[in-house]
């Protein structure tokens, strides 16, 4: 396919031109009603480009013009059987390929690690999910990816599983043995889906991890703003083989999708599209030479660490992405939250924290005077002299299952306090956020090993969503009489 048109773009560049009388909405009336504020900040013609399913542009529920040649040349890039645009983020690709894969009842197997996003959909399906406990990097302290023997005991004492959802690469750039996964569960039969969120770029750089897609996954899921010059809630859905029907899909998409979707959405994603296969080789060169720069200057600042490609291991760790800036401040004596909000205050902004390390994105755009501006500000940070030496707890492994996710989700609950949770079910969602793993999950037995969890990344400053501050405590949401 020609990889140099953008038809959705062309056609809404085209129909602007027209200057049709705006009798529809939005309200904005194509920028003439918009605040002034907004005109003199984006410019007139940025709301332009903000219209409704007009003549011409054709429906992304119903694609059958513009739209749908765009997701098709999409398709044709990723080497993919069908892709669609997605302007609800990765969350509703994630619930699409768990509702079209999944009925009430039936098992899912899943990572530890997996996104609330996924027991969400879960939620919605009614399924049953099967944990697998990933690995766990003690030397950086973070969680990496489950592993084909963890898989593969899960799936022997899971014989009736009706698919597998695996999560890789994690959001520090660490990718799993995918293809060996796969493979293995393709050999039981399962549906393989993947949450392939941080990997949308792989395929334009030799240096990159391969995707999922490549590996034969039946349905790959990416975040395109995670790492993709384009907008925060743009994402693709990837169907792959056969095992997924594309109608079926498109049906479900258009249930849980808004029904106005964004043409700035639409429109950006096409071009993006466009941009990666006409420039995406080159773009991504500087990137990856910038990334390396920064590891090399950062590892030499006495007390900074650096994850490298010398973390792959072959078992939990079978690919490094080099775009990702993964630094661990423990020999510094703070915390990743602490050294974030040093950072801040310094006029950088980077991606995430932990209780370990601080992570960054070196995407496109990113320019060797940027890192030059960070070196400087780490190097400008004193160690400290008396250093906490509280111990810091791997991520805790399931709980029992007591009620399906949706079963415990439609009961009635009761707020009480997090130290007097242990031994309740869950009756929401308990994640440090980001990246959005959930340490409690609906129909979940409370471990006193996840309330101690919670309770370090609550003492030490992390976002923890789900629990009800109040003055006397933290306090969670239990099923109600069990």
């Amino acid at each position: 396919m020609d990889q140099s048109r953008a038809p959705l773009y062309e056609a809404v560049v085209k129909y602007t031109e027209r200057e049709m009388v705006p009798f529809h909405m939005p309200g904005h009336t194509c920028g003439k009603g918009a605040p002034l504020v907004f005109k003199d900040f984006f410019g007139k013609e940025f709301f332009k480009f903000d219209l409704t399913e007009v003549s011409g542009l054709d429906y992304l529920h119903y694609a059958h013009g513009v739209i749908r040649e765009a997701e098709e040349l999409a398709a044709d890039l990723y080497k993919t059987r069908s892709t669609f645009f997605l302007v609800n983020g990765t969350t509703s690709g994630i619930h699409a390929m768990i509702l079209s894969t999944l009925k009430k009842g039936e098992k899912i197997i899943i990572g530890r690690n997996s996104h609330r996003s996924v027991v969400g959909g879960i939620i919605l399906s009614g399924a049953i999910p099967i944990f697998v406990q990933p690995a766990y990097n003690e030397d950086f302290g973070i969680i990496t990816n489950i592993t084909p023997l963890s898989l593969e005991r899960a799936i022997k004492e899971n014989p009736d599983t009706k698919a597998v959802l695996i999560t890789t690469p994690n959001y520090y750039g660490l990718q799993g043995r995918i293809e060996r996964m796969i493979e293995l569960s393709h050999s039981h039969n399962l549906v393989v889906l993947v949450d392939e969120a941080h990997g949308a770029h792989f395929p334009f750089h030799p240096l990159f991890p391969k995707s999922a897609i490549e590996y034969g996954a039946d349905a790959v899921v990416q975040s395109a703003h995670k790492t993709l010059p384009t907008l925060t809630q743009t994402s693709l859905l990837h169907i792959v083989s056969e095992r997924l029907k594309r109608d079926k899909v498109e049906q479900i998409l258009g249930v849980i999708e808004t029904s106005s979707p964004s043409y700035i959405f639409m429109t950006i994603m096409d071009v993006m599209r466009r941009e990666m296969a006409l420039n995406g080789k080159e773009l991504w060169n500087e990137a990856v030479e910038v990334a390396s720069y920064a590891r090399e200057e950062i590892s030499k600042i006495p007390g900074f660490r650096v994850i490298t490609e010398e973390i792959v291991n072959g078992n939990d760790i079978n690919a490094f992405d080099p775009i990702k800036l993964t630094i661990n401040v423990e020999e510094l004596g703070y915390s990743g939250f602490e050294v974030e909000a040093y950072l801040n205050e310094n006029n950088i902004e980077i991606e995430l924290s932990d209780l370990r390390n601080v992570l960054l994105f070196v995407t496109i755009g990113i320019e060797k005077k940027d890192v030059d501006q960070l070196i400087a500000v780490l190097r400008d940070l004193q160690p400290r002299e008396k250093k906490d030496k509280e111990r810091i707890p791997s991520f805790p492994e399931a709980g029992i299952q007591v009620l399906s996710p949706s079963d415990a989700f439609n009961s009635d609950y009761e707020v009480i306090k997090l130290r007097e949770s242990v031994g309740r079910v869950s009756w929401g969602f308990v994640s440090p956020y980001p990246p959005g793993i959930p340490v409690l999950v609906p129909g979940m037995e409370i471990t006193e090993e996840e309330v101690h969890f919670i309770e370090v990344f609550e003492k030490r400053g992390a976002m923890v969503q789900g629990p009800i501050g109040k003055v006397d405590g933290i306090y969670v949401r239990v099923v109600k009489d069990m």
